[in-house]
């Protein structure tokens, strides 16, 4: 099978996201900078033709503060078709993180054109300086979820919540902790009913790690190591009702690249991983 490679976007960091709309286009929210959060810069989108190779910039999805950036994000689609971005940033100052930005909410409902921008949304005091990653996925009927983390400093274990919404995103009232011991950047997958499934970076040593529920969130199991250290974040779709697709950044020295794992029963087993992209040798930093 022929590989087939777009450009999205150029002199951009990045943590890009994707989200696949109703009519088939994709839309991708990235952090606008070159560089790893240590300069200004701003939440963009940018929307892909129906079979996501032909891009355009669409929006700003989150304009940066005064001298501080949004460069965390987790996107998804309400139920009623608005696309919602969580987001976060720092201030920075002569190139270090001089401060958190805030939790923000943004909302559009014209495809990413335009967006509105709650910088004090309804979210537990916890969530508020806490940072979004990963999908924002529905769970049934008006319920919605996203995961947030906090980083306790280098080799510290982090902790991670799910937040969930049962008015189409309008408020956020409940919060589980899952991921025990270690837990840090989480992408949620509904695999329909009560379950969903994570894939969860860890900290101390950067593998992701599978977690999930059967409850919509109230009670988590850990299920195990799904790459080795130093491989992460991780992206994790359904493809049909068996399959599943994760994709990962591999991050370890002489093999900057994209690995990727399938399971065909619903997450229980996952095939051999394969590298589906490198970025060759002058690759210093892929996520």
């Amino acid at each position: 099978m022929k590989k087939k490679i777009s450009v999205v976007a150029t002199n951009s960091c990045g943590w890009p996201n994707l989200t696949k709309l109703k009519n088939g286009q994709v839309l991708c929210t990235y952090f606008n900078a070159p560089s790893h959060g240590l300069m200004q810069g701003d939440l963009i989108c940018s929307i892909s033709d129906r079979n996501g190779l032909n891009w355009r910039k669409r929006g700003i999805v989150a304009k940066h503060p005064r001298g501080g950036n949004r460069m965390h994000l987790a996107v998804g689609v309400a139920n009623n078709g608005d696309l919602l971005c969580f987001s976060s940033g720092f201030y920075v100052k002569e190139e270090k993180f001089a401060g958190f930005s805030g939790h923000w909410l943004s909302r559009s409902n014209d495809r990413g054109k335009t967006w509105h921008v709650d910088s004090a949304p309804q979210v537990p005091e916890k969530i508020q300086s806490a940072i979004p990653f990963g999908r924002i996925i529905s769970m049934g009927g008006k319920k919605l979820a996203y995961t947030s983390y906090r980083s306790k400093g280098r080799g510290n274990p982090s902790e991670t919540w799910l937040i969930s919404s049962e008015d189409d995103g309008r408020s956020w009232n409940k919060i589980t902790k899952f991921g025990s011991n270690d837990s840090n950047e989480a992408t949620l997958c509904s695999l329909g009913g009560n379950r969903v499934l994570a894939a969860v970076r860890t900290h101390i040593d950067h593998h992701v790690k599978l977690c999930e529920t059967s409850s919509l969130g109230k009670k988590w199991q850990e299920k195990g190591a799904l790459t080795l250290p130093m491989q992460h974040p991780a992206d994790l779709i359904k493809l049909s009702d068996s399959c599943l697709l994760l994709t990962y950044g591999i991050r370890n020295r002489g093999l900057m690249g994209i690995g990727a794992r399938l399971s065909i029963d619903a997450g229980k087993t996952w095939r051999p991983p394969w590298v589906i992209h490198q970025f060759g040798n002058k690759a210093m930093d892929i996520g």
